[in-house]
């Protein structure tokens, strides 16, 4: 129980996250309404990406440096998450962008570089894939 605290606390925060995202006030504001719930997911999502993909990044440099199947496994599974997170954040963002400026896809910087960074690692992991089958 004492070295799965941190599971629980996120369990904790994650249900009172969707369950404020449901009940809590938000602001009346012409256009956005109650599209505005979707950012209690949305914005997390990204923020959760950018994370994710910063400390893929970091155990990435340290397998170069120290070539080890631990670091290698942690790049990949942050990595996997990350691009979990990316995925979830474009398709709320899209949903969202569907309600507020009538399209799901506006050409916004941040939707185009959030883009572009699923598939930068799209193409990681399929180049990931066929350097595992060579190797076998």
């Amino acid at each position: 129980m004492k070295k799965s605290w941190w599971k629980i606390v996120a369990v904790i925060l994650l249900v009172y996250t969707f369950i404020g995202g449901i009940l809590f006030e938000v602001p009346r504001l012409e256009i956005v309404n109650e599209s505005i719930r979707g950012l209690y997911f949305h914005v997390p999502m990204w923020f959760g990406m950018i994370v994710m993909f910063l400390i893929s990044t970091i155990y990435s440099i340290k397998y170069l440096k120290n070539p080890s199947t631990h670091n290698d496994i942690y790049s990949v599974e942050f990595a996997n998450t990350g691009l979990t997170f990316g995925l979830l954040g474009i398709v709320t963002g899209m949903i969202w962008a569907n309600y507020t400026w009538g399209s799901p896809w506006h050409g916004d910087p941040k939707q185009n570089g959030a883009a572009i960074a699923i598939l930068v690692y799209l193409a990681y992991f399929v180049l990931r894939g066929s350097l595992e089958n060579q190797e076998q």
